[in-house]
């Protein structure tokens, strides 16, 4: 209920004070077609200079899900921990990732460059990845949360980099397109991962390894990067 009020709050001041950012010049008539989740992501073909840095993002939303879906499951079957200390360092997450995504990045892009942040935020969620999959006592995951939430910055650098190539009059609909994207990862995710975890936990079977879907979202990360890396040598023609 209470998600469902701010989202309301979230509407109401979308439709009557957040101003209109495009110029009228670069607005087009609204289309449903265009509108709708399908339909945003049928649209993304119209882009194959950067359909390949599409997939990239799409890869690391899945590969969030490693740890997004399996946390709590991870830390209590590893650790022992209790709903207090899964509420504690979800807590330790979120006031991390505020500082990272709210502040941090904004100073951290523009000097190393969006091309230099997708490197190396991909990276950093590779190493974050492993580290969480071979942690041997609880205090690390709080240690291991530091190069995890710094590869945050991939995101942002591979959508800025998403929207250079595209032009003004469709920037709304390249974003609706990426979040529609992240709305099917969301689907796709939690299944793969969940069932990862819950195939190498189970006492029936021969390897007992918790770290399963971590170790597979270093691996989905690491192909991100390649695919990326692909893909920006053709945008930037180098």
């Amino acid at each position: 209920m209470a998600a469902a009020g701010l989202s309301f709050i979230n509407w109401l001041y979308g439709f009557f004070i957040l101003p209109e950012s495009l110029k009228p010049e670069n607005r087009r008539k609204f289309e449903w077609s265009r509108a709708n989740p399908l339909g945003s992501l049928e649209n993304l073909k119209r882009y194959p200079v950067i359909f390949g840095l599409i997939i990239s993002l799409g890869l690391v939303y899945i590969a969030l899900h490693a740890v997004q879906s399996n946390w709590s499951f991870y830390v209590i079957e590893k650790f022992g921990w209790d709903e207090a200390d899964i509420g504690y360092s979800l807590g330790a997450v979120g006031l991390l990732s505020a500082f990272i995504q709210g502040y941090l990045i904004r100073l951290i892009l523009p000097k190393i460059g969006q091309k230099k942040g997708v490197y190396i935020g991909l990276l950093l969620y590779a190493v974050g990845f492993v580290l969480y999959a071979f942690a041997t006592q609880g205090w690390m995951m709080y240690v291991f949360m530091i190069p995890y939430i710094l590869g945050s910055i991939a995101g942002p650098a591979l959508q800025g980099i998403i929207s250079t190539q595209v032009p003004a009059n469709e920037q709304g609909e390249i974003q609706g397109a990426l979040t529609s994207l992240q709305s099917a990862t969301s689907i796709i995710g939690p299944l793969l991962m969940t069932h990862v975890f819950s195939f190498f936990t189970e006492p029936s079977e021969k390897v007992y390894f918790p770290g399963a879907p971590m170790l597979l979202a270093a691996i989905l990360t690491l192909a991100s990067a390649y695919l990326a890396r692909r893909s920006l040598k053709r945008t930037a023609g180098n």
